[in-house]
């Protein structure tokens, strides 16, 4: 139970690292020039960690050859992920930009677990595990699928294959996002310290992207971000994530990829429904409704039943 607790924990902090880096971006310009800002933020962070806890920070020869070659990518494909969201909001509209992506996460993250792919522990889709599965699911839809629709918040598209193409994309953002998940598992129990493995994870991916980013050109923007004139909060989005990966290679070796995933996305939700109902950190400010609270406790029991 105390895992599963801080696991939800974790995904409070989800909503809070979108809307600081969502305002880091509109400071910056580019999401690649926002997400090597967030990424900095966060390997510097765990490198400061790392120097207060004595965690060693590069990995031993023992480690590189221990560990699976994807398992030290993991960062990248986050960076990869994060790039095609921003795409899908435009080319299939925000109902399904979200929703399909959160689905196909869901139900990757159970088949990682059934079948201990990217080094999982084998944890069997019994019935339980469908059962809860199935209200996290009904759970989803009244928080926010009802909703979208009623407000007719999605916009219309042109039918054909352009669209089927970025929905299957959808589908492959949210099966690496669970992906993401076993992969930073798998790099915390080869190099047998969560903090290492994150570090390890993020400095890879934020050289990348500052390499890219120098190659274009666009490095130069990050000096929009120190002005005085934006709220210090926007910083946070770095903080956050590197919170969250550092929950994920901790926590998954003791609740499971799907458990991990699920908590998180009922933290997510929570979090996100209580900020519109209040319109903190300037979201636009909705009334939560009773179906979004009995989503959100279906979501609650489903996590429940899954971990009984």
């Amino acid at each position: 139970m105390f895992y599963l607790i801080i696991t939800l924990a974790m995904g409070l902090l989800v909503p809070f690292q979108t809307a600081a880096n969502s305002r880091l971006r509109g400071v910056v310009g580019p999401a690649y020039v926002s997400t090597l800002v967030s990424f900095s933020v966060s390997t510097l962070a765990l490198l400061l960690v790392s120097l207060l806890t004595g965690s060693p920070i590069i990995p031993t020869g023992q480690m590189l050859s221990t560990a699976p070659w994807w398992s030290w990518f993991a960062g990248i494909v986050a960076v990869v992920t994060i790039t095609i969201a921003i795409h899908l909001f435009k080319e299939i509209g925000p109902l399904q930009a979200v929703i399909i992506p959160m689905f196909s996460q869901l139900l990757f993250s159970l088949l990682i677990d059934h079948f201990g792919w990217f080094g999982a522990n084998v944890i069997p889709l019994d019935g339980k595990r469908i059962i809860g599965s199935l209200l996290l699911i009904a759970g989803v839809t009244l928080v926010v699928v009802l909703p979208k629709l009623k407000s007719q918040q999605q916009t219309s598209h042109e039918r054909g294959t352009r669209q089927l193409f970025w929905q299957l994309c959808a589908v492959v953002s949210g099966c690496l996002s669970a992906s993401i998940t076993g992969a930073y598992a798998q790099l915390s129990a080869v190099v047998g310290n969560p903090i290492q493995a994150t570090t390890v994870a993020f400095f890879v991916a934020t050289v990348v992207l500052l390499l890219f980013c120098t190659l274009n050109g666009s490095v130069r923007l990050i000096g929009k971000a120190f002005s005085r004139e934006h709220p210090w909060w926007m910083w946070l989005g770095g903080l956050c994530g590197a919170t969250i990966v550092f929950g994920n290679a901790w926590l998954v070796a003791h609740v499971g990829v799907g458990v991990f995933v699920m908590a998180l996305l009922v933290g997510q939700l929570t979090l996100s429904q209580l900020m519109e109902h209040y319109g903190w950190l300037g979201a636009p400010r909705k009334r939560i409704t009773w179906l979004q609270i009995i989503g959100i406790l279906l979501m609650l029991a489903g996590v429940a039943v899954i971990r009984l």
